[in-house]
């Protein structure tokens, strides 16, 4: 059986279209009950600068400060939405209804009494004034929900995944050498013959000379971590990339993806490099790109690296690409990509 119970509140922000007239700290506050929880606080900051919090008060974001005041839930997910109302087709002869604009959504865990959640960025506030202002007012409206598990949890069925090591040791024997994995050396059994007939590497360490050729227990000699070293060995055995709820240790797909590349270079797994570059180009964004060409330059990716430097080239992109961490990232750390970029763009620019 599962709990849930939700609510939403209004607010009605006065907004200049230039966002203007608003500073950093500035706040509106509503009160929020459902299903008996009647001391909920929703603190709207739509310049940023909640109390306590650094990165919301740099003014370009609206924050949101959830407060409970007396509820206590065990076992509890919270989740928060905000949606800001775009309308500014009402300028127009004849007026548009309103629709959902931007919409932001996350799952949080449930605070203890008295405590209180910070969403520092929530909405950026140049988007509101662009899109969002009517007669001088943005209407955001911000829900809470509350969903009580089941406290007896159920864990996944290894059903097929029974099947397929059972398929594998019919097909391959027994497996003759294993991995150390992580911190505690949880071995992962595997089969020399396919690792060579997979990769050149594997091939010239189990079919030479070195010592990894007779040892029976290795650790992989890089740093990868656990979940890339398997979704490597996933790909060896089944020739395909993990599934999202196959992830250990539920690392995100971009960052595995990434990995998984450099892992590929590795290991001169070729196609598999490729694959990755797919996935992660399939994906990109202004949010995500700066980082796949530090990882395709790096990593010997051709293809991928080509591709990032034609999208940040593009001047729309490239304003909003500027602006990301991940960009001030690559330029502190690896300048010298800065430095092909702004060819790249002053080339198409001649």
């Amino acid at each position: 059986m599962q709990d849930f119970a939700g609510a939403f509140v209004e607010f009605n922000i006065e907004f200049s279209e230039g966002g203007s007239g608003l500073d950093a700290g500035t706040v509106f506050s509503k009160n929020l009950s459902f299903n008996g929880d009647a001391a909920w606080t929703i603190r709207c900051y739509p310049r940023g600068g909640a109390p306590g919090q650094t990165a919301a008060g740099d003014g370009e974001h609206l924050a949101v400060q959830l407060v409970n005041l007396g509820s206590s839930r065990k076992a509890s997910r919270l989740l928060f939405e905000a949606i800001a109302l775009d309308r500014s087709d009402n300028k127009a002869a004849v007026p548009s209804p309103a629709s959902l604009r931007f919409t932001c959504r996350c799952d949080l865990d449930y605070p203890n009494n008295g405590c209180q959640v910070t969403l520092p960025r929530v909405f950026r506030t140049s988007d509101l004034a662009a899109h969002c202002v009517v007669n001088g007012y943005v209407t955001v409206l911000c829900g809470l929900a509350v969903l009580q598990h089941n406290p007896i949890p159920i864990p996944p069925s290894r059903y097929a995944l029974d099947l397929r090591k059972l398929e594998v040791r019919n097909r391959y024997g027994d497996p003759d050498v294993s991995f150390a994995m992580g911190d505690n050396n949880k071995l992962v059994p595997v089969h020399r013959k396919v690792l060579v007939a997979r990769s050149p590497v594997f091939k010239a360490e189990f079919d030479g000379s070195m010592a990894e050729s007779t040892m029976p227990v290795l650790r992989p000699p890089h740093e990868f971590q656990p979940s890339t070293f398997l979704a490597v060995l996933l790909y060896i055995y089944a020739d395909r990339l993990p599934r999202k709820e196959e992830v250990v240790n539920d690392v995100p797909m971009v960052e595995l993806l990434r990995d998984l590349l450099a892992a590929a270079d590795w290991y001169a797994m070729d196609r598999l490099k490729l694959v990755c570059a797919k996935k992660l180009w399939e994906d990109v964004s202004v949010e995500t790109v700066s980082k796949n060409l530090y990882y395709a330059d790096r990593y010997n990716c051709r293809e991928l690296r080509n591709a990032c430097i034609h999208f940040m080239a593009a001047a729309e992109n490239m304003r909003q690409v500027a602006v990301t961490d991940e960009y001030v990232w690559l330029a502190q750390n690896y300048p010298c990509l800065i430095e092909v970029l702004r060819s790249r763009i002053m080339a198409e620019n001649i």
